[in-house]
């Protein structure tokens, strides 16, 4: 029995570290700082800046692409870790589902952090500016989420609450132009 313990430690060091990887390289500070600047910088752009207004169109032209990759990268890890677990019964009982618990949990974690550039890159673009409110929505949801996990409070209903506002935005992202194809990351072979 140790060593079937042993190894689901290091299977969960393993999901870790590659969900840490995966938000090391998506998440970057340096684009997660310009697209904060870009934000900052629009009234900047108002008064005539030249030098705000060129870093603010480098950052509007890639601000669709890169919302698509962060909320396709959310809602893939919703869908994986949280959603399916949560509609099989497996999140409602956190001591009988150890291993299932940590990984939604880390798997909110995740969420969070990827909605949260998904926001900053639909901030940048005025096209996708229907998507802003519901997804500060989610994110107000996401940000409570790995609590409720922890503590057995994720039921099939929560789940779904959650699951039908992905799909507003979602909606809302395909009529402006920019659908979401959901991305799971990669999970370590066991």
């Amino acid at each position: 029995m140790a060593r079937f313990d042993i190894r689901r430690c290091f299977v969960l060091l393993a999901l870790v570290s590659a969900l840490a990887f995966v938000v090391a390289g998506c998440g970057s500070s340096k684009s997660s700082s310009a697209s904060a600047s870009s934000s900052s910088a629009s009234p900047a752009t108002a008064t005539g800046s030249a030098s705000a207004s060129s870093s603010t169109t480098s950052t509007v032209s890639h601000a669709k692409t890169k919302f698509v990759l962060h909320a396709g990268l959310a809602f893939g890890a919703f869908h994986r870790w949280i959603y399916k677990p949560a509609k099989a019964g497996e999140l409602s009982h956190p001591l009988q589902h150890k291993a299932t618990t940590v990984k939604a949990a880390l798997a909110a974690g995740f969420v969070y952090h990827q909605l949260k550039l998904a926001l900053d890159d639909a901030k940048a673009d005025p096209t996708l500016s229907k998507v802003v409110d519901p997804l500060t929505n989610l994110i107000d949801k996401i940000k409570a989420l790995p609590g409720e996990i922890k503590g057995g409070g994720t039921t099939s209903g929560s789940a779904d609450n959650l699951n039908g506002m992905i799909s507003s935005i979602k909606d809302h992202a395909s009529s402006a132009g920019q659908p979401i194809t959901e991305q799971t990351p990669a999970t370590p072979s066991g």
